[in-house]
């Protein structure tokens, strides 16, 4: 809220750890003198952030998901083990645990004939830089309704243009989807229009199909009808 009114933010490191900064946290105190920033003196700007997206690729028990030849795991994968949360050590554990289970499911499979892609068949590459601003206002730690509804509509142009900033879109698209079904705060997704938690958790399951037509809705309920001409 503080950066939404405009604000910066800081960590105020100098008391605690103060001096013994660079010591305990080596990594970060690199980068922050790459910033020109001495923790032990300076304040250090942040800003907040969760996982904003806790599911991924649906698979099945051995990793196989609905696309022929393709398996996944760890982050990219929805396996039903993580919850409202996805914490680095689970996201850890899980790649670990299910990459056996991947493993021993693709070695079991035929390879048969590869098909060689020829270059120009090639996607061109993502470009993430226009998405970024739109879900940072619109899917960010504090969300609601309005502020989803505008990023889908400023997202579901981009997802459907075939462009370098689709595939991104189309992500960020079915996020806000699914954020704007789930009127409820549970885990990373805060509503401030729904702060409360229902009592069951219930898990839920977005298609492509069903984002994109789910985003239409939204984009043309927000165009006025055009009067009736004579």
């Amino acid at each position: 809220r503080h950066r939404a009114a405009g604000h910066r933010t800081f960590l105020d490191a100098r008391q605690h750890p103060g001096a013994d900064f660079a010591e305990r946290y080596p990594v970060i105190s690199a980068f922050c003198k790459m910033a020109g920033i001495d923790p032990a003196h300076d304040p250090i700007p942040i800003r907040p952030a969760v996982h904003y997206h806790m599911g991924g690729i649906a698979v099945d028990g051995f990793g196989r998901s609905t696309v022929q030849g393709l398996w996944a795991c760890g982050e990219a994968a929805r396996t039903g083990l993580h919850g409202a949360n996805r914490l680095a050590s689970n996201s850890l554990m899980e790649a670990i645990v299910c990459a056996r289970w991947v493993a021993e499911s693709i070695e079991g499979v035929s390879a048969g004939p590869r098909t060689m892609l020829r270059d120009d068949a090639m996607p061109p590459a993502s470009d993430p830089s226009v998405v970024r601003p739109i879900l940072t206002q619109g899917l960010g730690v504090l969300r609601d309704r309005d502020g989803i509804a505008r990023a889908i509509r400023s997202l579901y142009p981009l997802a459907r243009n075939h462009g370098a900033a689709s595939d991104p879109a189309l992500v960020g698209l079915m996020i806000a989807v699914a954020a704007i079904r789930r009127e409820e705060s549970r885990g990373g997704h805060f509503r401030t229009d729904f702060p409360h938690t229902t009592l069951s958790a219930a898990p839920s399951s977005l298609t492509r199909a069903e984002a994109l037509a789910a985003a239409r809705d939204i984009v043309e309920t927000s165009i006025p009808a055009r009067s009736a001409r004579s």
